[in-house]
């Protein structure tokens, strides 16, 4: 756990960041955690069971979504006041998951996989870009790519970020687990009814050719929301160089619900 505390007294709902596929806490600890921290919140991040660095590592391929999910569940649990989870991709999966079962102060879905499943924006990957989509077939399969920064370019940033951006981060990004991938391709039917009540806010890119803004729209629309859409960056947006103006729109939110900081 990467936690963040601000100088002087942290008050109201600490801010819980679940990071997505391949990643881990670093890509919160990049800019999020810092920022955030420094507005007044305390933050924290998570690495999921199998990640590199964690003494359960060589076991990733033993996890599954509902040991990934367990694990985020005993963190909030133990925190003194219900937090904000604030998911990315896989991470948003998990956070509407934790939404569904625990009472939350709010929720924030980054370029989330639908809580419906993975399948349909895997299908429109496969049709809109099929080469991409067989490169991302040979990641989840055998855990690289022969075109290596350039996939990971193309899957994470936009076009118009720095090929830097991929060569600095490549070493940090790791295997994932086949069966929880797996496990986000069933159909999985939310519960509306649970997650009622609890303050939502969803942002996708533009650029995503993981998880395309139409499918970032369906998400927000299945509990009565706009998403709003960064149009000119990718899956990535916590790590491109607009993160900044993604990070403002959450603080302005979370201030506008009355999650103000220290």
């Amino acid at each position: 756990m990467i936690v963040r505390t601000p100088k002087g007294s942290g008050s109201g709902a600490p801010l819980f960041f679940v990071h997505g596929a391949f990643a881990g806490a670093w890509c919160w600890d990049e800019h999020f955690l810092p920022w955030f921290a420094g507005k007044g919140w305390t933050t924290m991040a998570l690495d999921l069971p199998g990640r590199r660095g964690r003494a359960d590592h060589a076991e990733l391929q033993n996890f599954g979504i509902s040991d990934y999910l367990e694990s985020v569940l005993e963190a909030v649990d133990a925190l003194p006041a219900p937090p904000v989870v604030i998911g990315h991709s896989m991470g948003g999966y998990l956070a509407w998951k934790v939404a569904e079962r625990r009472r939350l102060a709010g929720l924030v879905l980054m370029a989330p996989v639908p809580p419906t499943g993975l399948a349909a924006p895997a299908l429109q990957l496969a049709i809109s870009k099929p080469d991409l989509f067989a490169e991302l077939t040979e990641v989840h399969t055998f855990g690289t790519s022969a075109k290596g920064i350039d996939t990971l370019h193309s899957l994470m940033f936009s076009d118009a970020a720095p090929r830097s951006l991929a060569v600095r981060f490549a070493p940090k990004f790791q295997s994932e687990s086949k069966r929880a991938i797996a496990d986000q391709y069933g159909m999985s039917i939310p519960n509306l009814l649970a997650i009622s009540g609890t303050p939502v806010h969803v942002v996708g890119a533009g650029k995503d050719p993981l998880i395309p803004a139409a499918h970032v729209h369906y998400t927000a629309a299945l509990v009565g929301r706009m998403a709003t859409i960064y149009h000119d960056m990718g899956h990535g947006m916590m790590l491109e160089d607009g993160w900044r103006q993604v990070a403002e729109d959450i603080a302005d939110w979370l201030t506008g619900i009355g999650l103000c900081p220290a």
